[in-house]
């Protein structure tokens, strides 16, 4: 039987998945709860539409001030996984692209609950108002890490309706 998902549902969960994926949440967190010399979030009581909107122009402002050097930075700090930091760059944890060959140490007690279930019916998400979409089976399902999202996830294998 298909799994029932409004529409609704399923723009929220996508909404949701992309600013996860952005680390919006985390930057949100950091924001409500930021302390140092010049600025104290908690004696500030800032509202939940100020830390959104303060979040928005620290964005537009990371937006307007990009540069090369700083790009080319970051790149080669992702790519390479080295620890040295740039006397301009921000100190940031990054999660780092290459792909691990082992499975995590807490596998599997501490992965996530998959999404679907093998003999799961699943449609795929409707994309522009078209209606026809694939449907099919979930027959198999695999824990990796997914470079997308630098941490592991599972995937699914479909058979396809005809």
């Amino acid at each position: 039987m298909l799994k029932p998902m409004s529409d609704k549902a399923d723009r929220l969960c996508t909404y949701q998945q992309a600013l996860d994926d952005f680390a919006i949440p985390e930057l949100l967190e950091k924001l409500s709860n930021y302390s140092d010399p010049d600025f104290d979030a908690t004696k500030e009581h800032l509202e939940e539409a100020e830390v959104e909107a303060l979040a928005a122009l620290l964005i537009s402002y990371l937006t307007t001030n990009l540069s090369g050097k700083s790009i080319a930075g970051y790149l080669n700090i992702l790519r390479s996984g080295s620890q040295e930091v740039f006397s301009d760059l921000p100190a940031i944890e990054f999660k780092y692209l290459h792909q691990p060959i082992t499975l995590p140490e807490n596998f599997p007690q501490q992965a996530k609950t998959p999404l679907y279930w093998i003999g799961d019916r699943i449609r795929w998400k409707i994309i522009n108002n078209k209606e026809q979409t694939d449907f099919g089976i979930v027959i198999g399902k695999f824990y990796a890490y997914a470079r997308h999202r630098a941490s592991w996830e599972w995937k699914y294998l479909i058979w396809l309706d005809p």
